[in-house]
């Protein structure tokens, strides 16, 4: 039976400096990195000596299909694949471009993952692209997005509360009121259905006090759904 972590974060950017050193500290342990597919100079000169090499070849060499080799489960690979991590990573691609947006990601069995912590804002958003190689259903998504599995998520938060839930459609909305070493903090979880064997997981927290620059951020990111205000 496949099983997809949860992890433990702190989505809460402090405001004061004293608190900056604290965050960056919890901070870093999102930042795993996934040296398979970071691009290097080395790597780079490595795929051109491959080209060159294919290039060289006589006409006649017979194709050699290339295969996956990889772990599986019954249902096929279990590592995400190269489309995967560019469809995750293009999400927000334009709207966390600032340099204030500090950006990485982690690669790992079943899931894709990227953080973009801006400490100016004092703001995260956290994305996640889950594989269900065999399909999900209702069990599965109760499974994943319950009370438990948000219990994991808010754990280091002095105080969290679901204020709101909505959906349109594929995609569905938590609204999360949080509280971080005394300061209020708004946080918005969409999941969204990609497809039959694809979850989108997309979180945005912003301090309360930024609500207005929190609303222009989720309706860049998801125009159709951005709050469930005014929602049915």
């Amino acid at each position: 039976m496949q099983s997809i972590s949860r992890q433990k974060f702190v989505f809460a950017p402090p405001r004061k400096e004293g608190r900056n050193k604290v965050f960056r500290a919890l901070a870093a342990r999102l930042e795993h990195p996934a040296p398979r597919f970071v691009e290097t100079r080395l790597v780079s000169l490595l795929v051109i000596g491959l080209i060159l090499t294919v290039l060289a070849l006589p006409a006649c060499a017979p194709l050699i299909e290339q295969t996956y080799s990889g772990p599986t489960d019954e249902c096929g690979p279990i590592e995400p694949s190269e489309e995967d991590i560019r469809f995750l990573l293009t999400i927000g691609q334009d709207l966390f471009s600032k340099p204030e947006w500090v950006k990485s990601y982690t690669v790992e069995p079943y899931k894709v993952s990227f953080t973009r912590r801006n400490d100016t804002e004092s703001a995260i958003a956290y994305g996640e692209y889950l594989m269900y190689n065999c399909g999900y259903g209702q069990a599965e998504l109760d499974e994943y997005f319950s009370d438990a599995g948000f219990a994991i998520i808010f754990a280091n938060y002095d105080r969290y509360a679901q204020t709101n839930f909505c959906e349109q459609g594929s995609l569905a909305l938590y609204e999360y009121d949080l509280v971080f070493e005394g300061s209020p903090y708004l946080a918005r979880y969409w999941v969204k259905q990609q497809s039959d064997t694809r979850l989108l997981v997309l979180m945005l927290v912003f301090p309360d006090e930024s609500r207005a620059v929190l609303d222009t951020y989720a309706t860049r990111l998801f125009p159709d759904l951005s709050s469930c205000s005014g929602q049915p």
